[in-house]
């Protein structure tokens, strides 16, 4: 998961780290999004949970680098792009518990992902 600081408001009292969802798989950075109408198809291998760092004390799961996620190729997409991830987050809104993940780089999701998913929202 990687965290993101977040300010705590107006009082300037300290900062907040949030955690997002979010895998390394073949070398890249895949983040979660909410969205969950897309088809599998075959396993890809796996993928590992980026650690998280909440607390300002090291990454928050005593699992943290030894944790894999089995990662499925999606129809809609190329792997290069998205992946589906049974990862179990509590609301990822499908029976078989995969969440969908999208390829994160320096100018954001790639435009053929982002297209996907604004044509089903």
């Amino acid at each position: 998961m990687a965290c993101d600081a977040a300010s705590s408001g107006a009082d300037g009292g300290d900062g907040a780290a949030s955690c997002a969802f979010a895998v390394h798989f073949r070398g890249e950075l895949y983040t979660r999004v909410r969205y969950a109408d897309f088809t599998v198809r075959d396993e890809l291998g796996s993928s590992r949970p980026t650690p998280c760092d909440d607390t300002g004390e090291g990454p928050s799961s005593d699992t943290a680098g030894t944790e894999t996620y089995a990662t499925y190729r999606i129809e809609e997409l190329d792997a290069g792009m998205a992946v589906a991830v049974r990862d179990e987050p509590d609301e990822s809104g499908r029976r078989d518990r995969l969440s969908l993940y999208v390829l994160q780089r320096d100018g954001g999701i790639p435009a053929e992902a982002k297209k996907f998913l604004d044509s089903k929202r």
